[in-house]
């Protein structure tokens, strides 16, 4: 099984046990890329999820 398949398989299956599981395996595939990038891009990748993460929480939280 190639990579892009087994990280479709292996969200579809946490999502169906709920949001938060898919939700921590969309950034584990997100970490398995990002850490053979160079650490300038990696960390500005990094930055960028926060930020949209620390929106969604705010958005929720209310």
């Amino acid at each position: 099984m190639s990579g892009s398949a087994y990280w479709a398989k292996e969200i579809k299956r946490r999502d169906a046990k709920s949001p938060k599981e898919g939700a921590i395996r969309r950034l584990d595939r997100l970490r398995s890329e990002l850490r053979d990038l160079d650490p300038v891009v990696a960390n500005r990748a990094w930055r960028e999820v926060a930020d949209v993460l620390q929106a969604i929480t705010d958005r929720y939280a209310r």
